[in-house]
């Protein structure tokens, strides 16, 4: 397993996960471009052992003079038959680490209340729910904005754990 930064020649692939994963609902190929091209966003890919493309994190970060720097998880998806086997944990854990590196002091995501799955990834990394968002994905598909401090001891602790 290796995550690494998209590149232009992973469109194609990224774009049929994206289908895959969240059908009529998905972004288009504008916003995937806009993350690859723009300085202040980043787009990772995680790859399997065969080299083939089976996930994807696209992150954001806000600039403003006037908040401390927050940054967030716009998209993150993973071929279905490759879920539950790391790979969203991976790209999740480069998009945060791409916002550390980019001094953000907060990251936020939404998702959907219905992803348990999802749900208890975010949780175990320390992002906490703070608004539900009703119909944020259309009739009936209510939402969880969630949250994370980046400058949280949980999530240093973890980080260094990892290599144990």
């Amino acid at each position: 397993m290796r995550v690494r930064r998209m590149r232009l020649a992973d469109l194609p692939c990224v774009m049929r996960i994206e289908r895959a994963c969240f059908r009529s609902e998905g972004y288009g190929l504008g916003t995937f471009l806009a993350h690859l091209l723009r300085d202040h966003r980043g787009a990772f890919v995680a790859e399997n052992e065969q080299g083939e493309v089976v996930g994807y994190v696209l992150v954001r970060l806000s600039h403003s003079w006037r908040r401390p720097r927050r940054g967030g998880i716009t998209s993150i998806g993973v071929v279905p038959i490759h879920r539950r086997q790391g790979f969203g944990r991976k790209l999740l854990e480069a998009a945060l680490e791409h916002l550390r590196e980019h001094r953000a002091n907060e990251a936020d995501l939404e998702v959907r209340v219905t992803n348990a799955a999802a749900l208890s990834l975010y949780r175990s990394v320390g992002f906490r729910c703070s608004e539900r968002l009703p119909d944020y994905y259309g009739h009936n598909g209510d939402g969880m904005r969630m949250v994370l401090d980046l400058r949280s001891p949980v999530l240093a602790r973890q980080k260094g754990d990892a290599g144990t």
